[in-house]
């Protein structure tokens, strides 16, 4: 494996897509912010409200679920890519990993890249479990974990089987093992996909077909 340093590992890394993209350098003219902030409720708030209402729904538990989704996937796409191209997970610090919100997607940025921990500590413990923790009043866990589990294995689905050993190992922590069923490799939550105005449901959903979508008890976005 080349001997790489953080920033030639994610230059080459964005020839794999949009998901595994991160500028580098001097930050950008932008409203960028540190990914910390993300836990922050009116934060949050604002960026589920304007998830909303580019999807069309009136659930904020729906527009929360596929913003989260999105970010989570962008974090395995650079951790899982770092991994496999450098050997070594790039840094995914909450203060120095910058984001921004541009047409529905959060943009990432690192101004001085540098290689960090193992990727569960920088994904999992650094990111993911105080981001579910802070929106757990808006969506539930247990869904967030399943996304978070779902975004690794589609990471991992791009960048082939050079990954598998990354993504097994990973699989091997229990907050994300426990988000599937080991027999049919399905989901034990839903995303709430089948909630928005496209419908249906993905491939590894715990449903055959979408349920019956009636109107939810919980909270909705007004204007």
């Amino acid at each position: 494996m080349p001997d790489l340093d953080a920033t030639t590992t994610l230059d080459r890394l964005t020839t794999y897509g949009p998901y595994f993209t991160v500028g580098t350098g001097s930050v950008p003219d932008g409203n960028w912010q540190p990914t910390a902030t993300l836990r922050e409720r009116a934060v949050r708030d604002d960026l589920v409200a304007a998830t909303a209402e580019r999807m069309g729904v009136a659930e904020a538990r729906v527009a929360a679920s596929t913003l989260f989704f999105g970010y989570a996937a962008r974090l395995w796409s650079v951790a899982v890519g770092s991994i496999v191209v450098a050997g070594r997970c790039v840094n995914l610090d909450i203060e120095e990993l910058l984001w921004r919100s541009e047409s529905g997607a959060l943009h990432l940025h690192l101004e001085h890249p540098r290689f960090g921990g193992p990727a569960d500590a920088e994904v999992l413990d650094g990111q993911l479990a105080p981001l579910i923790a802070a929106w757990r009043d808006t969506v539930a866990p247990g869904l967030l974990w399943g996304n978070t589990a779902s975004a690794l294995c589609g990471a991992g689905d791009v960048l082939g089987p050079d990954a598998d050993v990354v993504v097994a190992a990973l699989f091997r922590d229990v907050r994300l093992s426990d988000t599937l069923d080991p027999a049919s490799g399905r989901r034990r939550s839903c995303c709430l996909f089948y909630r928005t105005g496209s419908g249906g449901v993905c491939g590894d959903c715990p449903f055959p077909t979408a349920p019956l979508v009636q109107k939810h008890s919980g909270p909705e976005l007004r204007s």
